[in-house]
């Protein structure tokens, strides 16, 4: 249903309505994500970073692009594709920064023909290893000492979108949930599949 919705929202019948209508006040979603993730808060950091490679494995997002760095390396511009083509395509440019201390990334578009603001926010913390308070190690099972050495991740994920065409603030409310939940399944997979190196060095 949603590639049904999005043609109705991004289509003809859209820009139709908005040649004829009178232009609206900017009305603005927000969405909040919040889970524990089994990988290294460093592994997962560096995937959203890596936004070169979202169009790999991002759901609805065919084109990823650095397109300028900041000298100091915190701050970066990336131009994104997302939709179904030829159905939906947006094309924006967002301005992204990052805190490698509070592990943190937030973006925001400073160009979009859709959105009038599209902004998100990670912020990442590791989470204390499992402990089992009975028993000693011989008595653990296999189970349990993985459990124990392995890294968790506390995530938090935002994500605010305002738009000033009533059809789009009408998709977003039926979707906007659904799309954020899926944005960090995306990336929680993608831990799963790229092999992580600490930096030792």
């Amino acid at each position: 249903h949603n590639g049904k919705c999005c043609a109705y929202c991004f289509g003809p019948f859209s820009k139709m309505m908005r040649a004829i209508l009178p232009p609206f006040a900017t009305i603005t979603r927000r969405h909040a994500e919040r889970r524990v993730l089994r990988t290294d808060p460093q592994h997962l950091f560096r995937i959203i970073t890596d936004v070169d490679s979202y169009s790999k494995f991002l759901p609805l997002c065919t084109h990823s692009e650095v397109l300028r760095r900041s000298d100091c390396g915190t701050m970066f511009d990336a131009s994104l594709t997302v939709g179904l083509p030829p159905v939906l395509t947006e094309d924006y440019v967002s301005r992204v920064t990052v805190d490698v201390d509070e592990m943190a990334v937030e973006a925001r578009s400073i160009r979009s023909s859709a959105f009038e603001g599209l902004k998100s926010r990670w912020k990442l913390r590791p989470v204390p290893a499992v402990n089992f308070a009975d028993g000693n190690s011989c008595e653990r099972t296999v189970e349990e000492n993985e459990a124990r050495s392995t890294k968790w991740c506390d995530v938090e994920f935002e994500v605010e979108m305002s738009v000033s065409d009533p059809i789009i603030v009408t998709a977003l409310d039926k979707v906007m949930e659904e799309v954020a939940g899926s944005q960090v399944s995306a990336f929680e997979k993608r831990c799963k599949e790229v092999h992580f190196t600490s930096h030792t060095q």
